[in-house]
């Protein structure tokens, strides 16, 4: 497989923690330790622009296209919402006790996923606070959303990952799926497998279907690893790791095809904290070395 790397974004001043696709084509925002949040036009390369400076580490962002709207969950636990028009912060919701580790949604809610151990369930409309859920004794980490929105899944430091169904949010299943912490997260867009990985590096299938029996247990990366994430099509995964590499996988058969390293890509030179596809080709990461990359793949090595 061949990858180039054909951006490479600075302007953060401290980690980079969240990506997510800006309501402007070809376009992405980031966040990072320094509270501030940025759009990158991936294919000027040019400088970012500043959308807001929220002043605290922002750990999770998420868009709304059509209502042009930005929410970004910070290390206290806040929830913020932010005007894309006006680039302007128009509320701020003590969500969680602790960090709020990530955003997603389903047609009709917004679920955040906080330190406290805590998932809440908002009204995506008027963010009116439907459920709050206590998932573990520990962090809540990642949410994965089913392709037909009838189930989320959350994975959290207590090792474990917990199935809900989204029509009252009742706890259907559990896995106690990893030794530590599960960070890593993603339905596949078949909605036949669910996969993680987490602080033990061992990336699992489950089979959804059969009542989420592991059908595979991978060893992926030397360290923890922090992202997981499948291109659109459903036949490429690709996974980063604090071990400083991004791995991508043929989403059938989990055979491993690439791996980008500072060596031999003049990749990142830290922990790599998040990935995002913007298509089935164009792939972008970001690092505690506050760098944005934007990789892209050759179509004839697209399975």
């Amino acid at each position: 497989m061949n990858v180039a790397k054909v951006a490479h974004l600075t302007g953060h001043i401290n980690a980079i923690y969240s990506l997510e696709k800006s309501i402007y084509q070809n376009s992405i925002y980031s966040s990072a330790a320094d509270g501030f949040i940025v759009e990158w036009d991936i294919e000027k390369k040019g400088d970012g622009k500043l959308i807001a400076n929220i002043q605290k580490p922002i750990y999770s962002l998420l868009t709304l296209s059509k209502a042009q709207q930005l929410f970004c969950g910070t290390s206290e636990g806040n929830l913020h919402l932010i005007d894309l028009i006006q680039n302007k912060e128009t509320r701020n919701i003590e969500a969680h006790t602790l960090g709020l580790f990530d955003l997603q949604k389903t047609a009709k809610n917004l679920i955040s996923a906080g330190g406290d151990g805590f998932v809440c369930i908002w009204n995506i409309d008027d963010l009116s606070l439907l459920h709050k859920i206590k998932v573990a004794d520990k962090s809540c980490r990642v949410i994965a959303v089913s392709p037909d929105e009838k189930t989320i899944a959350i994975g959290s430091s207590d090792s474990a990952i917990s199935i809900f169904e989204t029509e009252n949010f009742q706890l259907i299943h559990k896995i106690e799926a990893h030794k530590n912490s599960v960070f890593a997260l993603s339905y596949s867009p078949d909605g036949i497998n669910l996969v993680s990985s987490g602080r033990d590096a061992m990336l699992k299938v489950f089979d959804i279907a059969n009542h989420y029996e592991m059908v595979m247990n991978i060893p992926s990366h030397t360290a923890q690893v922090k992202c997981i994430s499948y291109n659109n099509s459903g036949k490429l995964l690709a996974s980063s790791s604090m071990d400083k590499t991004i791995k991508i996988w043929n989403a059938q058969n989990f055979e491993l095809l690439k791996v980008i390293d500072k060596e031999r890509n003049d990749s990142h030179t830290n922990c790599i904290n998040k990935l995002l596809w913007m298509n089935d080709e164009t792939l972008v990461s970001c690092s505690d070395d506050r760098a944005v990359m934007v990789w892209k793949i050759l179509k004839e090595d697209i399975i």
